[in-house]
C-alpha cells in the first residue's frame, strides 16, 4: 500500500511535467530541504563545488542500483571540490532513514516530502540527475540509470573539476 501511495505521489508531481523544464546552461533552482537527521541544507550553500544532484526513491529499482556508483563518485572526488547530493522524493524521513541504515551512503540525502524541489526541476522518470557547475549553472542532465553511462558522467565531472584523466 505504501508503494502505491508513493507511486501516486510521484505521478501527481512529475508525470504531467515536460521531460526537463530546466536545461543545460540554466541556473539550478534553489531549494532548502532537511536530511534524514533533520538538518537543513540548501543548494546555495554548495556554490563553488561541482554537485551531482540526483532525485530518487526507495521504491525505484534503478535508483537503488545507482546509489553505490554515486557513493564511489563521492569518495573518489570529494576532496577535489565535488559532492553528490541526493533528494529522495518520499513522504517520510523514517522510510528513507530505514533504507539508509541497510544501504548507507557517504553523501547527503535530503527528503522532498512536499515535492517542492522535484517541481522546481520538473523532470519525468527516476532517477533524474543534474550535474551543476561551481557557478550554480546546470551543465549536464541525465535521466534513468545505466551502469555504462557512468564513464561519461565521470568524464563530465572531471571536466568540470578540470581534472586530467589518465588512460
Amino acid at each position: 500500500m505504501k508503494t502505491l501511495i508513493a507511486i501516486l505521489f510521484i505521478t501527481a508531481i512529475v508525470a504531467p511535467l515536460p521531460a526537463f523544464a530546466v536545461n543545460a546552461g540554466d541556473a539550478a533552482p534553489g531549494f532548502s530541504l532537511k536530511d534524514v537527521n533533520g538538518n537543513t541544507l540548501t543548494l546555495k550553500s554548495l556554490k563553488g563545488k561541482v554537485v551531482f544532484l540526483t532525485f530518487w526513491a526507495t521504491w525505484c529499482p534503478s535508483c537503488k542500483e545507482e546509489l553505490p556508483d554515486l557513493n564511489n563518485l563521492q569518495q573518489k572526488y570529494a576532496d577535489k571540490g565535488f559532492t553528490v547530493l541526493s533528494i529522495c522524493i518520499e513522504s517520510s524521513e523514517t522510510v528513507v532513514a530505514t533504507y539508509l541504515k541497510k544501504h548507507p551512503v557517504t553523501f547527503p540525502v535530503l527528503v522532498d516530502k512536499e515535492g517542492t524541489a522535484a517541481e522546481a526541476f520538473r523532470f519525468s522518470g527516476l532517477p533524474a540527475s543534474f550535474l551543476i557547475g561551481k557557478d550554480g549553472l546546470i551543465r549536464y542532465k541525465h535521466s534513468g540509470y545505466d551502469k555504462g553511462s557512468f564513464t561519461l558522467i565521470e568524464q563530465e565531472i572531471a571536466d568540470l573539476l578540470k581534472i586530467r584523466k589518465s588512460n
